[in-house]
């Protein structure tokens, strides 16, 4: 089971419709944001491992967060 965030939720129910040719890839860039590049990347990621796109992306997202705030904390 994945637990995602309102954030997560659109952006997986906006690929699925991008998947299923219900709205084109300039309308959900512009929808979530993101550039044309993104959601090519977030669908082909979809086609091909499914939802757990999502899960991965947050993960990467996270770390490097992190990354960053112990860089800081360290400096001091």
């Amino acid at each position: 089971m994945i637990i995602m965030d309102s954030k997560a939720q659109l952006t997986v129910d906006v690929i699925s419709k991008v998947a299923g040719s219900k709205i084109s890839i300039v309308n959900a860039a512009k929808l979530l944001n993101k550039s044309r590049r993104t959601i090519e990347r977030y669908l082909h990621q979809y086609q091909k491992i499914g939802i757990q796109f999502i899960a991965k992306d947050h993960y990467i997202t996270h770390v490097r967060k992190m990354r960053k705030i112990y860089k800081r904390r360290d400096s001091f």
